[in-house]
């Protein structure tokens, strides 16, 4: 699957293109030759940034470039299409870090968001680091295997789908919930405000109206007697203002013919004496008229009373501002959403996800009992194969859940991986109980266990890229035949890049790439080298003896000759 790789700028190596053939490619090299680079590149260009980001020249960016021969991958063009991005039969995807520390992206030359490369990564690469082992002893990582074997992709897909939908579902519910039981505090309020507002019946400018009326009736009975006593003063008593004045115009009238300026001033008085006359005609109907009514004022204050408390309740200015509220509360009522019957259909729909949800756990726990049985019985063969003769081993199956569980409950017990636990069993040796991973299985055993699963496995993946980093830990003589054996039939169905300190491994190898460190002038550089068959020959010399000797160059050709 991977053509090839270019590096340039990263670490110790300035620059390097190394092309793969089909098989398998081994790398090797002496402890801290930088075997690890390779596959650290391949790693950035997927957006993983766990890896070393140290430029071999720290003023110019880091390059690295890898291409692939996807035309046996479905699910990778399958992606692609959904993607928008256009299918070739080749694929070429790229990284380049700046020496700030900006990652551009490239799928066939045009920029693509690293999202989008982590998501092919899986569908790619098969990563398998000496740290699987501890991934292994996880039930959570077992489940994931048995659900590769079991081919529960689709069927994990929709359950999860339904899994989250419905925790989505249940907030929204609390939240409608929620809502309708403030908008039924809100409309008891409203009601409350808009009925004592149509109550107390108020109308347009009738505060003015009664301040002005409470103040005449307040005030009825000085007015009376001021009236009266105005009337009195101006035109009743004997000494009135009228009597006195009727007197003054009596007496100038009889020098008017006798002095003409006279005249004109007699005609004011006398207009002055009939004003005093209506005036006073007035001020005694006034005094006559005003009625005084305790009662009223009564009446008026308790609805001035009532006024001036709805509009310090409500913080209104008049009763305009009153009546506008009193509109406003009832279009408030009016278009206050009942949510009962939303949530109803809510309530319905999550009831119905929840039916389906559990009727897909069920099948995901038949499917994966099913595969059980048959995973644990294939692992177990080839685990005797790996130099474990007596190897057991079992796939555990547990539902976490019972009958007439509540939907809370279910979702809390489970995960949008499912209902199951999942737990992988094993025993070593004859007469041991079978126990979890964990407890009982060593180093070199999780490493032979991954191999098994990973073969197992690889016959039922498409075609990818299988990494194998020093898989080897913990293993030696005899069991390294056998590791090399099953890396070979694994090669026969995928790609594969193996770093490896053991020459069985190395030996089965399509193409062998030895990484040297060499002196240079600033810093030093890495060199990849691909073996010619003598070169290789000496190579697994080394790794035979740590020396190369005729017996060390005999063994080693034995080996290569031991697979063609």
């Amino acid at each position: 699957m991977l053509t090839e790789l270019y590096i340039q700028n990263y670490l110790f190596v300035p620059q390097e293109r190394i092309e793969f053939g089909p098989g398998m490619t081994v790398l090797t090299g002496e402890t801290g030759a930088g075997k690890s680079i390779l596959v650290g590149a391949i790693a950035l260009i997927f957006g993983d940034n766990s890896t070393a980001l140290e430029p071999y020249d720290e003023t110019k960016p880091i390059y690295l470039e890898a291409t692939f021969d996807i035309s046996h991958n479905s699910e990778v063009q399958s992606f692609l299409q959904q993607q928008g991005q256009e299918i070739d039969s080749e694929l070429t995807l790229a990284r380049e870090i700046k020496p700030a520390g900006k990652s551009t992206y490239f799928l066939n030359g045009r920029k693509v968001s690293a999202s989008l490369l982590r998501e092919l990564k899986p569908l790619m690469i098969d990563f398998h680091h000496q740290r699987d082992q501890q991934r292994l002893l996880s039930n959570a990582y077992q489940l994931q295997l048995l659900d590769l074997y079991a081919q529960n992709s689709s069927l994990k897909k929709e359950y999860a789908q339904i899994y989250h939908s419905l925790k989505s579902a249940l907030k929204e519910l609390e939240k409608l919930k929620e809502e309708e039981e403030k908008n039924r505090q809100l409309k008891e309020l409203y009601q409350y405000q808009f009925s004592e507002l149509e109550k107390a019946n108020l109308k347009m400018g009738e505060d003015e109206e009664l301040q002005k009326e409470f103040e005449l009736l307040s005030n009825a009975q000085d007015l009376i007697e001021t009236a009266s006593s105005a009337y009195f003063t101006l035109y009743e008593s004997e000494d009135s203002i009228h009597s006195r004045l009727a007197q003054v115009i009596n007496s100038l009238s009889s020098y008017s013919s006798i002095y003409p300026r006279i005249a004109p001033i007699l005609e004011n008085l006398k207009d002055c004496l009939e004003q005093i006359s209506a005036s006073a005609s007035d001020l005694n109907d006034i005094s006559q008229s005003i009625n005084l009514n305790p009662q009223r004022l009564q009446e008026i204050q308790l609805r001035l009373d009532e006024i001036n408390s709805l509009l310090y309740k409500h913080r209104a200015k008049n009763i305009a501002e009153l009546l506008e509220l009193f509109q406003q509360r009832e279009g408030q009522i009016n278009a206050m959403e009942d949510l009962s019957a939303t949530i109803k259909v809510l309530e319905n729909s999550i009831q119905q996800d929840y039916e389906n949800l559990k009727e897909l756990g069920e099948k995901l726990t038949k499917s994966r009992q099913k595969a059980a049985d048959s995973l644990a019985k294939e692992l177990q063969e080839n685990i005797r194969l790996l130099s474990i003769p007596d190897a057991l081993f079992k796939i555990n199956i547990d539902k976490k859940t019972i009958e007439n569980m509540l939907l809370e409950q279910y979702l809390s017990v489970c995960s949008d991986e499912g209902e199951d636990n999942c737990q992988f069993l094993f025993s070593a040796n004859r007469g041991t109980d079978l126990k979890p991973l964990s407890a009982v299985a060593s180093g070199g055993e999780l490493s032979r266990i991954l191999l098994a699963i990973k073969k197992v496995l690889s016959e039922r993946m498409e075609e990818k890229l299988i990494i194998l980093d020093e898989i080897d830990a913990g293993i030696g003589g005899k069991t390294a035949d056998y590791v090399a054996q099953f890396i070979y039939q694994l090669a026969q169905h995928h790609r594969i890049i193996c770093i490896t300190h053991l020459a069985q491994i190395a030996a089965i190898a399509n193409e062998q790439l030895a990484l040297q460190k060499v002196p240079a002038k600033h810093k030093n550089v890495i060199r990849i080298i691909s073996l010619e068959p003598q070169q290789r020959k000496q190579e697994l010399a080394r790794m035979l003896a740590g020396d190369i000797s005729e017996i060390s160059l005999k063994h080693a050709e034995e080996l290569m000759t031991k697979y063609k």
